[in-house]
């Protein structure tokens, strides 16, 4: 097994949740009721909930008996679309440089990402709400896949056709981090490099507005790959030029590794996709003391 993929796969982001002062007891009188603890970054932070609940349930207004609906979490006041890897919210909302990653940002970025918790009886309208726990989010993320597989194919009759054993193997495979058993289903999935019709392709941005961009990824044009600064060229180039005098003015991160643009969209599927089938791009502006690199 390829060792980025390796890597990819046990990356993890450390977490510092902080409970929302309306939601505790004596809010005015007790300190912070904070939780820490690590994630992968391949994983849905919803599936923390309950883990995050159980720990802080004594110091809460009510009792808990929904471990999903109506809670969320946020970020300086921006809720969190649980619906995306952890590592790609984290990647696009930070919006930081890896390479300034461990110096002037490390409290909050490289060493510990601030959240709060947060509940409500109706979450925000970028919060998918969770009516039927766990299976919920199992079936969104079997969806992610169904997508995923048609951009590839031309249709989902790959992932449709998984034996319900494999279906859920595959979904534990997540679940227990076991990278063997999530490969071996995927790659029931996916074409060979001259049967894939395109990419599937996420580009996350958080400036001047937090959304994302699902531009058609073809793997090659006229016997070549297409690089990533292609497409990155074509959909922003604003930021990423068509010329190689002028600077970027933006990074391309996945899995937290800034990427060099010349890769071809295709090697970074298959080296850096995510767990939900999606090559996830987070667009990094350039900052006032980072170096600007030509287009690649």
């Amino acid at each position: 097994m390829d060792n980025v993929r390796r890597r990819a796969w046990a990356g993890s982001l450390n977490l510092r949740v902080t409970v929302h002062p309306d939601l505790t007891l004596n809010s005015s009188n007790e300190p912070e009721h904070i939780i820490s603890f690590r994630v992968p970054r391949e994983i849905y932070l919803v599936l923390y909930f309950p883990y995050i609940l159980e720990r802080v349930a004594p110091e809460l207004r009510t009792n808990v008996t929904d471990f999903y609906n109506g809670w969320w979490l946020e970020m300086e006041g921006v809720p969190l679309s649980w619906n995306f890897p952890a590592g790609v919210l984290f990647d696009s909302l930070t919006g930081l440089d890896p390479a300034l990653r461990s110096s002037r940002h490390r409290h909050n970025s490289l060493n510990v990402w601030e959240l709060t918790l947060r509940h409500e009886d109706q979450c925000p309208t970028n919060v998918i709400p969770i009516v039927r726990g766990r299976d919920q989010v199992r079936e969104f993320w079997m969806h992610q896949w169904k997508q995923a597989c048609f951009i590839l194919n031309g249709a989902s009759k790959q992932v449709m056709s998984l034996s319900k054993p494999d279906t859920m193997k595959f979904w534990d495979s997540i679940l227990r981090r076991d990278q063997n058993s999530f490969d071996t289903i995927k790659e029931k999935i996916l074409p060979t490099f001259d049967n894939t019709r395109y990419v599937p392709l996420r580009v996350h941005l958080a400036l001047p507005q937090i959304r994302f961009l699902e531009p058609q990824a073809k793997v090659q044009h006229n016997n070549g790959h297409i690089r990533l600064g292609d497409v990155l060229s074509s959909e922003f180039p604003e930021w990423f030029p068509n010329d190689s005098s002028t600077p970027n003015l933006a990074k391309a991160v996945i899995q937290g590794i800034e990427v060099p643009l010349q890769l071809s969209v295709w090697y970074l599927y298959q080296e850096l996709s995510s767990f939900d089938g999606f090559l996830h791009v987070s667009l990094c502006l350039m900052t006032e003391d980072a170096s600007l690199t030509s287009r690649s």
